[in-house]
């Protein structure tokens, strides 16, 4: 066990003793927990931590049967057959495939690439002159640019179209250049997709409208049979246009009967849970989710556009005409599993079944 593992646990220890409104496991059941669980199974201290266990209500059966890190890489591998899980991490063949089946996702305009560029009507989006042209024809607008390869949230920016064309942030209203932004682009070789902004629900905006808020469905299948094994809402903080736990956002878990949210969590501190949102005041817990059997159901599809794919982490915002499709993750990070409590050697157990 590390030194700033120890540390953390003093600290979470700490802030249990302050707080009588949180019930928890004795401290020395939990260090013998702590300790089981990372001799015998490789699960760290850390991962305890993020997952709550110190709540009673968990049951030790359920600790148990969270996967390692080793285990958890294993598992994808295993339903996630390797060849195909590119398929769905590249968002240019992971747009093509989600419009092809129906699966509602933001409009797409097209892919800005200085050799590969294309709108979605076949002209060219490889050089500054494309990108002005395409800007001026969307005068007003606001527009997203998504590296094809990115990973939470990095590299995402989005701008509403001001004359000149400039680009504007949307929520500061600072202004770039064309060619500014068009430099700073070159540095990404894989390119980008571009889309129209996505305008989310009312009642996610009430919670924080910078970032379009988004759901993380964690599903898998077998034998034909879908299973939603749980989910929580990503929200951002300061002003962020992004919702990503990794740069700072909030998660709100969702009670999946009935689709409202429990509370809100700072990711880096599990133990501070949060009615409201601490930045704008927008009330998180008790929110019922709009479309939330919608929102299921497009996960799913989404799921089984991909071949060999049979668990996934799938990213939906709700609009106000319903659910669309952000991205898929085949290998999403397994912290969400402490999040939603997915032993997932359970899982595997079901999907092993004949």
């Amino acid at each position: 066990m590390s030194l700033q593992a120890i540390k953390d646990v003093r600290q979470a220890w700490a802030t249990l003793r302050t707080r009588p409104d949180l019930e928890h496991l004795p401290f020395w059941r939990q260090s013998i927990e702590m300790a089981a669980l990372f001799a015998l199974r490789g699960i760290g201290p850390g991962y305890y931590l993020q997952a709550r266990w110190w709540r009673p209500g968990v049951p030790f059966g359920d600790k148990w049967a969270h996967l390692n890190r080793k285990e958890y890489n294993a598992f994808i591998d295993r339903w996630n057959a390797r060849p195909y899980q590119k398929s769905s991490q590249h968002k240019l063949i992971e747009k093509a495939v989600l419009q092809l089946v129906g699966v509602p996702t933001p409009e797409c305009i097209g892919f800005l690439h200085p050799q590969r560029g294309a709108r979605t009507d076949g002209s060219s989006l490889r050089q500054l002159e494309d990108l002005e042209r395409l800007c001026r024809e969307l005068m007003g607008k606001t527009i997203c640019f998504k590296p094809v390869e990115g990973y939470g949230g990095v590299g995402f920016s989005a701008f509403r179209i001001g004359a000149g064309p400039t680009l504007i942030h949307p929520a500061t209203g600072q202004e770039t250049s064309l060619p500014d932004w068009w430099e700073l682009a070159a540095r990404n070789h894989e390119g980008y997709i571009v889309e129209h902004y996505l305008e989310q629900h009312p009642v996610l905006s009430a919670i924080h409208p910078s970032s379009v808020n988004t759901l993380r469905i964690w599903l898998y299948q077998a034998r034909g049979e879908v299973r939603i094994a749980g989910a929580f809402l990503r929200v951002g903080r300061h002003g962020s246009l992004v919702d990503n736990t990794s740069s700072g956002g909030l998660y709100c878990p969702v009670d999946l009967a009935s689709g409202k949210l429990l509370h809100a969590a700072n990711a880096k501190n599990p133990l501070q849970t949060m009615n409201r949102h601490p930045d704008t005041g927008g009330q998180v817990a008790g929110v019922a989710l709009p479309y939330w059997a919608d929102c299921q159901a497009v996960a799913a599809r989404a799921m089984q556009a991909f071949p060999k794919m049979n668990v996934a982490g799938v990213d939906v915002a709700i609009a106000v005409n319903g659910p669309h499709m952000i991205e898929l993750n085949v290998r999403p990070d397994q912290i969400g599993c402490a999040r939603i409590n997915l032993p997932l050697r359970q899982v595997d157990r079901w999907m092993r079944e004949p």
